[in-house]
């Protein structure tokens, strides 16, 4: 199984303790309505004033919170995460809310979906720095592009540091800001082995420069950057972008 499926096992840990969202998880959050990118969400709907109906899909969606709260805003929303029990938490949250979402189980980097020029705003929700293989974020980012309608939003914000020398948080991190934590031989998820030990790929924690780049490459357009700083840990970003996919022939 793929490393960034490992986010099942906490989906199912949230299960378990009867909580609403990885936000709670890892306390984050104090409520599901009350998400951590709740205010820039805003600001940038505020910014971009999508229309009404405006087709939206939210990767790496979760259990749904972001979802929930652009259905409230008459937005037609599709979500979908790589954890089964994370949209089986999902649905049953939508349904609880009497919202309308779309939710599916299926990965970015290899997404079901094949058509192309659909969706006006993709959203990451936290999604693309589970994401560390460079082949993997292309992949990634090339789907984003495709699903995109031309003049449609990307809205992303991800975790970034500037130099990966100064990672405050837990785990070993590398010259390209794969964060990378240890685990047993029998761990039943994608590792590497070195030093004799084996280690499963946790996050990419790139410089904000580099993820400008990298959008940019993908063919995106970005309209709007700018950097968060993390109060709860040194030397950490969000680093928040508003891109488009130009509008073409």
């Amino acid at each position: 199984m793929k490393y960034y499926e490992s986010h099942e096992d906490g989906y199912r840990r949230i299960k378990e303790n009867n909580l609403s969202s990885w936000d709670e998880f890892c306390e984050q959050s104090g409520t599901f309505e009350n998400f951590y990118m709740k205010e820039y969400l805003v600001t940038v709907l505020d910014r971009i004033q999508p229309v009404s109906n405006a087709k939206v899909l939210d990767i790496g969606c979760g259990t749904g919170p972001v979802s929930c709260f652009l259905a409230q805003q008459g937005y037609n929303v599709d979500g979908f995460d790589i954890s089964r029990t994370a949209i089986e938490i999902a649905r049953t949250k939508a349904e609880d809310l009497g919202l309308d979402i779309h939710y599916s189980v299926d990965d970015i980097c290899h997404i079901s979906i094949t058509g192309s020029d659909i969706y006006d705003i993709v959203i990451d929700t936290h999604c693309m720095h589970c994401i560390t293989y460079d082949s993997d974020r292309h992949a990634a980012l090339t789907n984003i592009f495709r699903l995109l309608k031309k003049g449609g939003y990307f809205i992303v914000e991800t975790m970034s540091i500037e130099d990966p020398s100064l990672w405050p948080l837990n785990g070993r991190i590398d010259k390209q800001g794969i964060v990378w934590r240890e685990v047993n031989e029998d761990y039943p998820y994608e590792k590497v082995r070195f030093e004799d030990k084996y280690w499963i790929c946790t996050r990419r924690i790139m410089s904000p420069s580099d993820l400008e780049d990298e959008l940019i490459q993908a063919g995106l357009l970005i309209e709007h950057s700018e950097i968060h700083e993390d109060e709860e840990s040194e030397h950490m970003t969000d680093f928040r972008a508003i891109c488009r996919k130009p509008m073409g022939d």
